[in-house]
């Protein structure tokens, strides 16, 4: 039986658990991580190209990719409030998830995302933002 939930169970289990979690950290995982940061980053810098897209924004293996209705101005309050939960609609459908906060998709991917998984998950969110434009385009909420 595998007892674990409760306060006082299994604490050596658990205990086994993060201490070979810290050791893989350690020896592998961080290194890893630092490998592939800067071309997680770099990947979704590309989604800068896109008109919705106002700034790409991040750190090693978290980022945030932020919507605006204009450029020049950088208004996210003219453009539908729930612009991230659109694109994350489609990324969803596409195999994607992603953490809509306003007008913003977040992202922190597993620190053993490999350089194949970046680009399709670059690809995908590119497709979601493609598809959230459109359809802001039909309903006349945004020009672009």
């Amino acid at each position: 039986m595998f007892g674990h939930g409760l306060t006082y169970t299994s604490h050596p289990v658990g205990c086994a658990v993060a201490l070979k979690n810290l050791d893989l950290l350690e020896e592998s995982v961080l290194a890893h991580t630092q490998a592939v940061a800067p071309y997680f980053q770099a990947q979704l810098k590309t989604l800068e190209e896109l008109p919705l897209v106002g700034e790409v924004r991040g750190l090693g293996l978290m980022g945030c990719v932020e919507c605006v209705a204009d450029r020049e101005s950088k208004d996210p309050l003219q453009l539908d409030k729930d612009v991230g939960k659109r694109i994350d609609a489609h990324c969803y459908e596409l195999g994607l998830l992603v953490r809509p906060l306003i007008n913003m998709c977040v992202m922190s991917p597993p620190l053993i995302i490999s350089r194949e998984q970046i680009d399709d998950t670059v690809a995908i969110l590119r497709e979601g933002i493609s598809r959230t434009m459109d359809d802001l385009r039909k309903e006349g909420a945004w020009q672009g």
